[in-house]
């Protein structure tokens, strides 16, 4: 049975029509001829299926019963919860008065509670991925507040993973500080990362200062070959070779670039950078789903630890930032996207659903059995959903 709190209830039961006025930036500007405070592609105009919204209030209501306002996290839970905080805004984003009530007292808190959880200082650890999760937080939700401070903080955390880069003696970005790996999430992260920063501070604090970053990353992600001859995305590069390790493929990495790429394009007006994006999401689609179109993680069979239940919201999050806002998308590859988020998340409330508890089988079998990875996961699915219905 859907639950909602009396807070939300009647708003997930109003139709909703939003509309957005911003201006498409013109691709045959170049990048350094923009201006601080570019306005970015938006949702021109939707009308979400009510029952996608109610679906995702619910979720969400459920969710915040593990919020911490104490630390500004979700069950304590770290880089998950940026990934939380990040799905907020993107319901934000297409349904302010869906969820006001709650990200105007999230967003401040976890702003100023979380950067000193477990010891740590200003959101660092020491792991670049967990870091760059909370850059791209930020930023998400100075996208929706428009409030700098969220911005200028992603800017900061930026700097160390910055420092770090080209250091490993494979290139691009390390894994960790203790240098054990150089892998696909972290190296994705930095790019995606730099190139949203770009077209937020295009000029600040030099010209061109973000923009050279997501280039040089562009350049080395794509000649690392972790992109394989199917258009997946391997995890790993072997640090004695510096080759693809040729292991596994995690629908995460498939995911977090999809969001960089269209960015890079809007910055560069380069439509190439969309072209990949939509290589590697249809590679994705046509890979990483079963029979049904349900997308799955290879740990699923035998059971997924806390960081593998995350994963799968990335990559759908993605799709439907493709779906909203990639330049030039082709018609029957939209209609791809929007599919793959109306299908899984239907599946997740039909099948993996109770008590608004989410699942990790989306198929069906993890009802219930929800934890604050599962839960934010399927709901970017169904955030997804709601925003390109």
């Amino acid at each position: 049975m859907l639950q909602l709190s009396s807070g939300l209830r009647v708003l997930a039961l109003l139709s909703t029509t939003i509309n957005f006025s911003y201006a498409l930036p013109q691709p045959s500007q170049p990048h350094r001829l923009a201006k601080d405070g570019l306005q970015l592609p938006r949702l021109d105009k939707r009308v979400a299926t009510q029952d996608y919204v109610a679906y995702a209030v619910a979720g969400i209501d459920q969710m915040q019963t593990w919020y911490n306002a104490a630390t500004g996290l979700w069950s304590n839970a770290w880089w998950n919860s940026a990934n939380a905080l990040t799905m907020l805004a993107d319901f934000q984003d297409c349904f302010p008065s869906m969820v006001n009530p709650i990200t105007s007292q999230v967003f401040p808190t976890t702003l100023a509670k979380a950067p000193a959880f477990d010891g740590y200082t200003g959101f660092l650890n020491g792991f670049y991925d967990d870091e760059l999760w909370w850059v791209l937080a930020w930023i998400k939700v100075y996208d929706v507040t428009g409030d700098t401070t969220y911005l200028d903080t992603a800017s900061s955390i930026f700097e160390d993973a910055k420092n770090a880069w080209g250091t490993s003696p494979c290139g691009g970005l390390w894994w960790d500080k203790a240098h054990t790996g150089v892998g696909a999430v972290e190296n994705e992260l930095y790019l995606t990362a730099a190139a949203k920063l770009a077209n937020r501070k295009p000029s600040s604090p030099s010209d061109g200062y973000y923009y050279d970053e997501a280039i040089k990353a562009y350049d080395w992600f794509y000649g690392s070959g972790l992109i394989n001859s199917e258009n997946l995305i391997n995890n790993g590069i072997v640090l004695s070779t510096c080759k693809n390790d040729g292991n596994l493929v995690f629908t995460y990495n498939q995911g977090i670039i999809l969001s960089g790429l269209a960015e890079l394009a809007w910055a560069s007006g380069n439509n190439s950078y969309n072209d990949l994006a939509n290589t590697l999401a249809l590679a994705g689609i046509d890979h990483l789903t079963n029979s049904e179109g349900i997308l799955t993680e290879p740990c699923e069979a035998t059971g997924c630890d806390g960081d593998e239940q995350q994963f799968k919201g990335v990559f759908g999050r993605n799709i439907q930032f493709l779906y909203s806002r990639a330049t030039n998308l082709p018609a029957a590859t939209a209609a791809t996207y929007k599919n793959f988020l109306q299908v899984n998340a239907n599946a997740i409330w039909d099948d993996d659903q109770a008590n608004n508890q989410l699942g990790l089988d989306w198929s069906g079998g993890t009802a219930g059995m929800a934890t604050i990875q599962t839960q934010s996961s399927a709901l970017d699915v169904i955030v997804g959903a709601a925003c390109v219905s």
